[in-house]
């Protein structure tokens, strides 16, 4: 049973000895059965939690030991000591999956300790045999070759391993004049092991992590891949990475507990928030204005519309069903496509441009008001009043407005507010 489900039972079973509608043995006994499975998932995040870090201390101490008088031992003694500690991992690893399949903070300790040990045999040899390569190059290689601890151990730390070391890699070719779009190839290799993983059950530590870790990379590498190509696509790029996300993790974990368990909407959500209070100021339509001098190719063409295309295709179904917050933050790459034809090299665009991302901004915030209230989920309630309080501070302090504008601005900010309370107060059966 999901967890969220599990705590609603457990609050409501008093009230149902109080009304005699359940018998005190019976809720004892529901009680004592839900109430060990909650026990036994935090007992099962600390046995994983200490699992991984006795891997990582055993690796730090292994590195350290390795290190004192490496330079008074010979090249041969160095060669056998730089591969025991990885054929030592891999032995362990085989133990675990023929003994300990089972075992989540088995396979994930083994998992990180044979990524880790991975990394440092192919430095130790590289700095013994003096083996010519650049940072990229080994990256690539700790990335690929960790890459099947992944699936044979069925663990998520070496998939969080494995995706930051494509972020490396990435970062490096960016500022080296690689090739960085290979980091979709290289992204898109965890995607199976994700959805196999999550087939079972999908709020699992497991999922989650590699969900906020995969989210994570996808922002992460957008940047590093796009941005050298395009210097005016970047909002329309990030708008459908953002809102796909969110309508993502809207269809695949909407029955979440917590907000650690929706790492897509959490991100998608907050980029969307992020993104569209930047758009509120000038500078970033200025860039549409000004013509970009780059020579972008075909590939990272087809990357950087990919995201909105996608994201304006799952937004006409979140609109056909009606799923109201799905359609307003779904709606930030029509917004920026908008905003794009009104500022396309015109200066007079600008301002049109950033009063209609105030528009979207403030009907975002009142929106996720709405839905706290209507749902009572004071978090989600909490979430809108963050958005309206950050605009309305925003707008305040902006000098780029001259005091009628944002009087007038303020005015209508405020009439707002005052409808949407009495729409509340209506809603609720209340009187003023």
């Amino acid at each position: 049973m999901n967890q969220k489900y599990i705590r609603w039972l457990l609050e409501e079973i008093p009230t149902l000895i109080t009304e005699e509608i359940l018998p005190a043995d019976v809720a004892e006994r529901l009680r004592q059965h839900y109430g060990d499975k909650q026990q036994e998932r935090g007992m099962g995040w600390a046995v994983v939690l200490f699992s991984i870090l006795g891997a990582v201390l055993i690796g730090g101490g292994i590195i350290l030991l390795l290190a004192h008088n490496w330079d008074q031992l010979s090249r041969s003694v160095r060669t056998v000591l730089s591969f025991a500690p990885l054929v030592c991992a891999q032995v362990l690893g085989g133990w675990v999956i023929w003994k300990r399949r089972d075992r989540t903070g088995w396979r994930e300790g083994a998992g990180t300790l044979l990524t880790l040990t991975i990394g440092s045999t192919i430095a130790l040899i590289s700095q013994t045999y003096n083996i010519v390569g650049d940072f990229g190059s080994f990256m690539l290689t700790w990335s690929l070759l960790a890459l099947p601890v992944v699936y044979l151990l069925d663990a998520s730390v070496p998939a969080v391993l494995y995706l930051a070391g494509s972020i490396a890699w990435v970062a490096d070719m960016r500022f080296n004049a690689g090739q960085p779009l290979w980091f979709w190839l290289l992204a898109a290799l965890i995607v199976p092991s994700l959805w196999l993983t999550s087939r079972v059950n999908r709020y699992r530590m497991r999922p989650v992590l590699m969900s906020w870790a995969l989210a994570l990379a996808i922002c992460i590498g957008a940047g590093f891949t796009l941005t050298r190509d395009f210097g005016e696509i970047w909002m329309l790029t990030y708008a459908g990475i953002f809102a796909v996300l969110y309508l993502l993790g809207e269809r695949w974990f909407a029955d979440a507990a917590n907000w650690w368990q929706r790492p897509f909407q959490t991100l998608g959500a907050c980029g969307v928030f992020g993104l569209s209070l930047l758009l509120t100021f000038r500078w970033p339509w200025h860039e549409v204005v000004v013509p970009w001098h780059g020579n972008p190719t075909a590939a990272p063409l087809a990357i950087a519309v990919l995201w909105p295309i996608a994201a304006i295709t799952l937004w006409l179904t979140s609109l056909r069903r009606r799923q109201f917050a799905e359609v307003l933050f779904g709606a930030l790459p029509l917004v920026v496509a908008i905003g794009y034809l009104i500022t396309a090299r015109r200066e007079s665009g600008v301002i049109p441009a950033t009063i209609l991302s105030d528009i979207y901004l403030f009907i975002l915030g009142v929106g996720t008001l709405w839905r706290g209230v209507r749902e009572q989920r004071l978090g989600v309630v909490n979430g809108g009043m963050l958005m309206l309080s950050t605009l309305i501070a925003m707008r305040f302090f902006d000098g780029e407005y001259s005091f009628v504008i944002r009087s007038l601005a303020f005015m209508a900010v405020g009439l707002g507010f005052l409808m949407t309370n009495m729409v509340l107060i209506r809603r609720k059966g209340a009187t003023v």
